[in-house]
This record gives structure tokens, sequence and C-alpha cells, in this order.
């Protein structure tokens, strides 16, 4: 009898659970990304980071902790951090913190410093960092997401209302509120993991089994030296047709051909912002996985939409069982943030331009970061050059930009 890991894990949480309102149970996703973290030697989260520019003396750093502390009290999953309870791994969501939750940082070279800070904070401190850096150019806000707790689309909500609270009135904490949103939350969670569960039966894992039967096992191993701060390289791709109103399948089709001319390439890995979950942060699908060896992943990636909420560890058990030679590691990590409905943010009457400065830490071999914006598609690929040479990294982004222009013919 098949016994998913979704269900195991629930039963352990509930011996240790006890009806404590401060522990939650990981998602898929949520578990992916704690067992990440558990094989770093220094225990780092893995940060989204948003950097937005305004003009110098423009921002009050008053009103943006006015507008920190309500949009933690409106996301539970933002005041949260991974730790274990009787040794199962959980979620466990601190009250607002008593101190201040915008940092001012001063350095010479603010890119760098802010860099810097959303990379080295401790794990244990929350999911959300704000960060402001003023010189005499201008005003530099750095936002950095725990992946643990937020996707992309998650990021643009909390900047939605990181914005509205800025300019709406002060007010105190509601704790009715509060543990409403917590409620919420819950259920939230609960009810991905009942999908996760459903979706852990065998036709769900002959499908994963037949997608990376044939997948290597990764060229960058996770034994690899300390990793530094990534290289960057930028491109641009002007889409049309299809691919510029839905350009996920073609960007992650691109991805696909990039690794494929490199032999023994593990799975692209991508996260998927879950409509049921639409509003609540920290509650995203499971990355999926596709195999970087098989042709036509605009069309097979259709097929993988039915099996969609398969957790990622139920993958790797899928792959374990058909002993492919693949167990787990990724080479390449796909994150596409649509900001076609989304205009930079406007704060004090004047629109924020957004910063993508290089100094961060590269969390996976190669990252490759798409922002859809119109008509426009910007790539960025960034790589470990402790892991991934310049020119691997520069053959990848050629290779994927050459596959996207041609999808706009």
């Amino acid at each position: 009898m098949h016994r998913s890991i979704t269900r195991t894990y629930l039963k352990h949480y509930a011996n240790v659970h006890d009806g404590a309102a401060e522990l939650m149970p990981l998602t898929g996703a949520q578990r992916r990304f704690q067992h990440a973290r558990s094989t770093d030697p220094h225990d780092r989260a893995q940060i989204l980071p948003v950097f937005l520019e305004f003009p110098p003396g423009l921002l009050s750093a008053q009103r943006l902790e006015q507008a920190a502390r309500s949009v933690l009290l409106r996301h539970p999953a933002l005041r949260g951090a991974a730790d274990t309870a009787g040794g199962v791994p959980v979620l466990r969501i601190h009250p607002l913190p008593e101190g201040p939750v915008v940092r001012e940082i001063t350095a010479p070279d603010t890119d760098l410093a802010l860099s810097a800070a959303l990379d080295h904070r401790p794990t244990g401190s929350g999911a959300f960092r704000v960060l402001l850096a003023r010189d005499e150019r201008r005003d530099l806000l750095a936002i950095g997401f725990d992946h643990l707790v937020c996707d992309g689309e998650s990021t643009g909500l909390v900047l939605d209302e990181l914005v509205s609270e800025y300019h709406g009135p002060a007010g105190e904490p509601d704790s009715a509120a509060a543990a409403a949103t917590l409620h919420r939350y819950r259920e939230a969670v609960e009810q991905q993991l009942e999908k996760e569960h459903a979706a852990s039966g065998p036709e769900a894992l002959d499908h994963w089994t037949s997608r990376v039967r044939d997948a290597g096992p990764g060229l960058w191993g996770t034994d690899a030296p300390e990793p530094g701060t990534s290289a960057s390289i930028w491109q641009r791709v002007t889409l049309s047709g299809p691919a510029a109103l839905r350009p996920f399948p073609a960007v992650l089709d691109g991805c696909h051909q990039a690794l494929s001319r490199l032999a023994g390439t593990a799975p692209v890995a991508y996260t998927w912002g879950s409509q049921d979950g639409a509003g609540v942060v920290g509650c995203f699908i499971n990355t999926v996985l596709a195999n970087p060896q098989d042709e036509g992943v605009s069309e097979s990636w259709l097929d993988d939409l039915e099996f969609l909420d398969t957790p990622f560890d139920e993958v790797v058990r899928a792959a374990r069982a058909c002993q492919a030679p693949w167990t787990g590691h990724l080479d390449l990590v796909l994150t596409l943030i649509d900001r076609t409905r989304r205009p930079a943010p406007v704060l004090e009457g004047e629109p924020g331009r957004f910063r993508y400065p290089s100094g961060h830490r590269a969390h996976q071999p190669v990252v490759v970061s798409a922002l859809h914006d119109g008509g426009e598609l910007s790539l960025r690929v960034d790589h470990d050059p402790a892991l991934v040479s310049g020119a691997t990294a520069t053959a990848i982004a050629d290779v994927l930009c050459g596959s996207l222009a041609g999808t706009t013919q």
C-alpha cells in the first residue's frame, strides 16, 4: 500500500503540534527549501531580493516602519521561521517584533552593503527584511523575502500592500485581526497539503517517473566550495504573439534547450503560484520538474499541469524507485515575475525604479530570473563562479535568448 510522504509528515506533525497556535505545518514547497537550508553549513535562507530606487531624501523611515509592521500583521508567514519541534520540521510564527523592522544602512557602496545585509541576516529573524540606504544620489529600498514562504507572485502582492500602508493612516495592531489572519493561513496550508496528498498517488508517480527517468545526476554537485558572490548576465527579449501573453512555457522551453546542450544535467525547477491560495502569502505550489533531455517541453509542460501538486519529495522518490541517476540535485532554478499588471510602486508621488544590483549570493549553480513587463522580457542569468564558468553561463543565456527570439517570429 502506497503511503504518501505528505500523509506521513502530517502524522508526525500532529504528534508535536498539540494545539500550539504558533506552529504551522510546512507545505511540499516549504519542505524542499527547508531541506536545502539544512544542507547549508551556514544555515542561510534563500532570499528573493527586490531593490527600488527613489529620489534622495524622499522616503520616511517612520512611515516605512509603520507600513512594514502592518504587512507583517496581515501575513503570518512573513513572521515565520523554519524550525523543528520534536524533530519535525515546522514553520514557527512569531509575534510582531518589539524592535524596528526597517533597518537603515550607511555604507560607501550601498548596493553591496544591502545585498550582504539581506544574505547574512540570521534565518530565525523572520522571512521579511526591509532595508533603507541613502546617499546624495538616491534612496535605495531593499526588501528581502525568504523563498521558503514567498514566490514571485507573493512579492508583488506584498509590495502593493506595503505601498498602500505607507500612504495610509497610522494605527495600532489589531489582535483580533491578527488571530483571524493566522486562522486563514492555517486553513490555506491544510488545504494545500490535502491537495498534495491527493496528487501523490500511483498515477502521478508514474507520470513523474516518465519525466525524470532519463534525467542526468547533475553537473555541479552539492559538495562544492563555499558559494560566493554571483555573476550575472543580462539580456532583453521583445516578445510578440502567444509568448507575449503567456511567456512562461517559452522561457521554460528555452531553459531546457540550454541545459540539453550539456550532457548529464539535472531537471529544471520552478515554482507556480496557486490560484486557490491567491492572496495568502506562503501558500504557493510546490516546485515542479521536467526532463531537460526531452523534446517538446512547451507541449509536455501542459501534461505536467495535471500533476502540478505532486510534492518535490514525491518526485525524488519516483526517481529513486526507477533507479534514475537523478537524486534531487538541481542545476538550474527558474523564477518568472509578471509585472504586466503591477507597475513600479509609487511613494510620495514618485514612481520607484526597479534595480538589479550584482553582489547577492547565488543559491543554486544557475538561476534564471525572467521579468515580464508588457511585451518585453528581461532575463538575468546568475551563476556561482565557483561552480559554473562564465563561458558556460553565457552559452546558457545565448541559447535561452535565441529560443525566445524564435518564438517571436
